[in-house]
């Protein structure tokens, strides 16, 4: 089989599998947090999500951007996934117990409820599960067997929305339920433990200093990207509260958890596709490649297919999931949102580029530059523009990310051929754009069925997705009997 088709297909596998997974567990976090903050009460729920906001920080600095070295070399070389596996496990027992200790002093020193002291003992547990969970799903995305992360994910989230709603249906407060939380925690980790023994093959042997210094060094510059990309992600929700009003934020933040939800594309192509490209840029330079330039039209098309109807059906659209009179300004939000998430889908490859050629360094750099650029763009622009103005900063930065990785890239890898297919791109978005105006004149619906289609076949005939990119993802089930069988499909 011809390398390329044979690493796409990988990748439609685990893209397959992680799209299940991505609607079973957002469907089951919708239930979850329509019915939570009535049972729990406005007051129940603010503590409840002021912990988890404290462990969400405090996370980051248990995986110290391990993970994605981990998926990286393992992809490259299966054999160096028992050291590498030692080396880590040592490294997130001392980073777990600091992380866990500087999350019970921030809430002590905080001065916070005795009720919020409880929940962050429990919950802290918790956050060291799911860092083990994480660290040790990256040996699964590295080893290109996300099927069993998918299903792990989809197991977790049904048992814990299951659980927790017997239990708010019981009047249980918010300490069973975070207890619940580390019960089902545990069930993830055993889950994910038993695949990765079974893959890796671990055997032990004493951890060399040499080993964990370089490991340190070379996952240092994922981290402080990811760093960075909390402070220039969250900054602007803060900026609005101090420097316009409550509804301003209001209106961006409904706009933003829709944008967030739309990059569900690039996020499941970035987990299946990463460890595909960092064995092929070890092992097959021709068809890294051509892996590379397939993946850049097929984000493209994406792009085109799911920003174009965000910006042109913004309306309905908040209108179907909000009150339109309450949140007037979250359309015309969302419609400036939509041109930086197409900038973001084709960016997500650019920084798998960067990642899996080892120039995670010169991401580092370009995040600590968004990091100063999207605060000085927020200072600017939201005193004119309000929540406009933090929608600009947000697409300027990301533009600015994209040229920046691009930059970075290995040189003769994005051409002439790119920017080709960036046209064709823009004229499909063009022809999707006019058909659902066209629809709208009969409703939301007409203009679906319109518009898709037309993009469907401007996207083939202008050879943005072409007849070969469908057949590298035809898939066939695997051969075997029983639920091992099931779990690798």
């Amino acid at each position: 089989m011809d390398a390329p088709v044979s690493a796409t297909r990988s990748m439609a596998r685990g893209a397959l599998a992680m799209m299940v997974s991505q609607g079973v567990t957002w469907s089951a976090t919708l239930v979850l947090t329509l019915y939570m903050p009535r049972a729990l009460g406005a007051a129940g729920y603010g503590r409840l999500q002021f912990v988890l906001s404290l462990i969400s920080i405090f996370a980051l600095f248990i995986e110290l951007g391990a993970t994605t070295l981990i998926t990286r070399e393992v992809a490259r070389d299966r054999s160096r996934a028992p050291a590498y596996l030692i080396h880590a496990l040592l490294l997130q027992a001392v980073t777990a117990l600091a992380a866990y200790a500087c999350l019970i002093g921030a809430v002590l020193l905080l001065r916070r409820p005795p009720e919020v002291v409880q929940l962050a003992w429990v919950l802290g547990v918790g956050m060291i599960l799911f860092a083990a969970t994480a660290f040790l799903n990256s040996f699964l995305r590295g080893l290109e067997q996300v099927h069993y992360q998918a299903w792990g994910s989809v197991l977790e989230k049904v048992l814990e929305a299951a659980i927790i709603l017997a239990l708010l249906s019981a009047g249980g407060g918010l300490i069973p339920i975070a207890w619940a939380m580390v019960g089902v925690g545990v069930i993830h980790l055993a889950w994910t433990a038993y695949w990765v023994w079974r893959l890796v093959h671990p055997r032990w042997s004493a951890p060399r200093a040499e080993f964990l210094k370089e490991m340190v060094r070379e996952s240092l510059p994922f981290f402080l990207f990811a760093l960075f990309a909390q402070i220039y992600d969250k900054v602007d929700v803060a900026m609005l509260a101090v420097m316009a009003s409550d509804t301003a934020v209001g209106w961006y933040s409904a706009a933003y958890r829709l944008f967030e939800a739309l990059f569900f594309i690039p996020h499941i192509f970035s987990t299946v596709a990463f460890p595909v490209l960092s064995r092929l840029w070890k092992n097959n330079p021709e068809s890294y490649q051509e892996a590379v330039r397939r993946s850049f039209r097929l984000l493209c098309a994406a792009a085109a297919g799911v920003c174009v109807p965000a910006a042109v059906l913004a309306g309905p659209l908040v209108e179907f999931l909000y009150s339109e009179s309450e949140f007037s300004g979250t359309a015309p939000t969302l419609r400036i949102l939509a041109a930086g998430l197409a900038c973001m889908y084709v960016n997500t490859l650019f920084v798998m580029v960067l990642q899996s050629a080892d120039r995670q360094a010169a991401w580092a750099k370009a995040g600590a530059v968004a990091a100063l650029l999207n605060p000085a763009l927020n200072y600017c622009l939201i005193p004119g523009f309000g929540h406009l103005g933090a929608a600009g900063a947000t697409v300027v930065t990301e533009f600015f990310l994209a040229g920046a990785a691009l930059r970075a890239c290995p040189s003769g890898l994005f051409g002439r051929s790119e920017v080709m297919a960036a046209a064709r791109a823009l004229a499909a978005a063009a022809i999707l754009a006019a058909g659902l105006w066209l629809g709208l004149r009969w409703g939301v619906i007409p203009a679906v069925l319109i518009g898709l289609p037309l993009f469907g076949v401007s996207a083939l005939r202008l050879g943005l997705v072409t007849v070969a990119d469908a057949a590298a993802f035809q898939i066939k089930p695997r051969k075997g009997r029983g639920w091992r069988s099931w779990a690798r499909w």
